[in-house]
């Protein structure tokens, strides 16, 4: 079984989780009558994120992340404490950020969702502050591969609806491309990625909705096919375990089965410890590929089938600016700069790491939210920032330009 490494929850955790053993069951034949979903639900993309209402243990509903990634289902120590849940053993865990984080572990949590119920003998207890302050908005926990073992899930991202349905009823007769996954373990598919002047290059790929990102390699691929220096600008990517550092480019494009998609922005890890500096696969599709789709995850069959959306053919969005910011104080508005990259708009314009925006534009860093001057900043423009820098306020320009044209 390859190691294991996802993106919110968890990469290395010594812990028996249970495997479905029967990755391979009948299907009902065909008929008139489509199987109906035992529970479809309607959630929120945020970030490139499906966050879904989950009832945990018959009492709270609480906002969880889909994942892929995440080893076991996990919950938030103030959800975990909301529900009253004991700790009843620890653990270590290793995300994408180069840092470990030490975990509490819980015993026999049932979630529900919709008519659907998840019982989960173990679950993780997680300090997500760290991580709510990169992505901007509070994380109850998030529903691992648990799910995905139990049910076929879809994952319709232009309606913005999740239906699960038993294995043994689902039938699928649609127009999408079915891609063969290999399990138990992350989600792993064949891929093929084209690059400016080199032969084409097959990579394994996990399919990892707890990722925003588009296309990310780990570094170990890149140092085998000669990739680490890739035209681009040096960035930092973040997950649990906090920041680790990446370039941001481009491949020419990216085949999955009969489907290519045109340069996708990519994230070429150069970390030196974590989940993106494994060699276990060859790195992840996420959320800003997914999105683009309606995604069937079907691991009893093992496949996904993906069927291509509006956004399918979109331009390949990110932040231009050079600004990576993070969001603070109690409700997460207070926006301040932790880094400025260098050689982009924000570093010409001689923003500082630390300065605090208060408006994007006119319009109030209060109210706009971090994701929201995310949006503003994304693709080419002009924009006027109004920062505070220690106890002076200073209007600054920052012209974006085509993202890693």
């Amino acid at each position: 079984m390859p190691k294991w490494k996802p993106t919110l929850l968890t990469a290395i955790l010594t812990l028996d989780l249970a495997i479905v053993s029967a990755f391979a069951l009948p299907r009902q034949s065909d008929s008139n009558s489509p199987a109906q979903p035992v529970a479809r639900i309607s959630f929120v993309l945020f970030h490139n994120r499906v966050y879904l209402p989950v009832e945990v243990n018959g009492h709270e509903t609480f906002e969880m992340v889909l994942d892929t990634g995440a080893a076991m289902s996990g919950l938030s120590e103030a959800a975990a404490s909301a529900v009253h849940l004991r700790a009843a053993g620890k653990a270590e865990l290793v995300g994408n950020g180069e840092s470990r984080l030490k975990i509490a572990l819980a015993k026999d949590v049932t979630f529900r969702l919709g008519g659907a119920e998840l019982p989960e003998k173990s679950v993780a207890i997680v300090p997500y502050a760290d991580l709510e302050e990169h992505e901007g908005r509070r994380i109850s926990g998030v529903l691992g591969v648990s799910l995905f073992r139990r049910y076929v899930v879809m994952i319709d991202y232009p309606t913005k609806t999740l239906s699960l349905y038993q294995s043994r009823d689902f039938v699928y007769s649609g127009p999408g491309d079915r891609v063969p996954l290999r399990l138990p373990g992350a989600a792993l598919f064949k891929a093929v990625i084209e690059l400016p002047d080199r032969d084409f290059i097959t990579c394994n790929l996990a399919v990892d909705l707890g990722t925003y990102s588009a296309l990310r390699l780990y570094r170990p691929f890149l140092e085998k096919h000669h990739l680490v220096d890739q035209p681009g600008i040096d960035s930092f990517g973040f997950g649990l375990g906090g920041e680790f550092p990446e370039r941001l480019g481009r491949v020419s494009a990216l085949r999955i089965g009969s489907l290519s998609l045109k340069g996708p922005i990519t994230s070429f890890s150069a970390a030196r410890s974590g989940a993106t500096s494994g060699s276990s696969y060859d790195g992840t599709i996420g959320g800003e590929v997914l999105r683009r789709f309606k995604v069937i995850l079907d691991y009893a069959h093992q496949e996904m089938i993906l069927e291509p959306g509006s956004d399918f053919s979109e331009p390949w969005a990110t932040d231009t600016s050079g600004l990576l910011l993070r969001a603070g104080g109690a409700d997460l508005k207070t926006i301040s700069v932790l880094h400025v990259l260098t050689k982009t708009p924000a570093a010409a314009a001689g923003i500082k790491e630390g300065d605090v925006i208060l408006s994007v534009d006119h319009q109030e860093a209060l109210y706009l939210s971090l994701e929201g001057i995310r949006r503003l900043l994304t693709g080419p423009g002009n924009h006027r920032l109004l920062v505070r820098r220690g106890q002076r306020a200073l209007e600054v320009d920052v012209t974006t330009i085509a993202p890693l044209d």
